[in-house]
């Protein structure tokens, strides 16, 4: 069982939200996609104590030890409306980022583009949005990955440059209590345009203005970050002074 309020969350959700908990589970992003195609319904929520084969952008693992992390993935539903890709990455990097400066008001969570949540240039958590649309009703499924109550050694076994809430608090975490927090504030932004969410979103972006290395399709380059755009591309500057955006690049300090 979880060692936290992670379970009883569950049934805490807003009235508005269909949870579902499991101890052990594959990927969660597998479960919500599966029971969207089923016709569950908007806002259903599924989170897991530990996954054995969670996964992030650009298909890489996720993984991490039972009570360490929160791992959800969630199913939205809404008319389908014109495109917006970087809409619902948006949505829960936001969302999440208030929800951790919330419970921990000291920290400031940036965004880095496009889907990582990072605290002192170290990734706390990952998203993970895929979206269908049969013309008529469009389907996202969101996932959302944090570090919540990882420690240090575990950390390094993964080999990326990773922190936790738990370390940046100087003590555990409650998922249960983050999960909750995450949902509130993912049905604000939910309820509010697009251009609104861009814009906060934009505010956060990791190291905006200042000098990265990008590196895209193999190609590395110098790069000055100038923002994201309204279709969740990222605006750049090179060393010529031109300016070009990408869908798929990687930016590195």
């Amino acid at each position: 069982m979880a060692r936290d309020g992670l379970a009883q969350a569950l049934r805490a959700l807003p009235p508005n939200w269909h949870g579902y908990y499991f101890d052990v589970v594959d990927s969660t992003q597998d479960e919500a996609r599966a029971a969207a195609r089923r016709g569950a319904p908007t806002r259903s929520i599924f989170v897991a104590d530990y996954q054995r084969a969670g996964r992030g952008r650009q298909g890489r693992s996720w993984l991490a030890a039972p009570g360490d992390a929160l791992m959800s993935s969630i199913v939205f539903r809404e008319q389908a409306p014109a495109p917006t890709p970087g809409r619902w990455t948006s949505l829960a990097s936001v969302a999440l980022a208030e929800s951790i400066q919330e419970g921990l008001p000291a920290v400031t969570p940036a965004i880095k583009w496009p889907n990582d949540v990072l605290l002192d240039d170290r990734k706390v958590a990952g998203i993970l949005a895929e979206t269908t649309s049969d013309g008529q009703q469009l389907v996202a499924v969101v996932g959302v990955g944090v570090n919540v109550n990882s420690t240090p050694a575990n950390l390094e076994r993964v080999g990326a440059a990773a922190t936790s809430l738990r370390i940046a608090a100087g003590q555990s975490v409650d998922r249960g209590q983050l999960l909750l927090t995450l949902v509130r504030r993912m049905d604000l932004w939910f309820a509010r345009p697009w251009p609104e969410l861009h814009a906060a979103w934009q505010a956060r972006l990791w190291r905006r203005g200042q000098r990265l290395r990008l590196v895209d399709r193999g190609v590395e380059a110098e790069v000055v970050v100038l923002g994201a755009e309204l279709d969740g591309s990222l605006r750049v500057r090179l060393p010529d002074g031109t300016e070009r955006h990408t869908t798929t690049g990687e930016l590195i300090p």
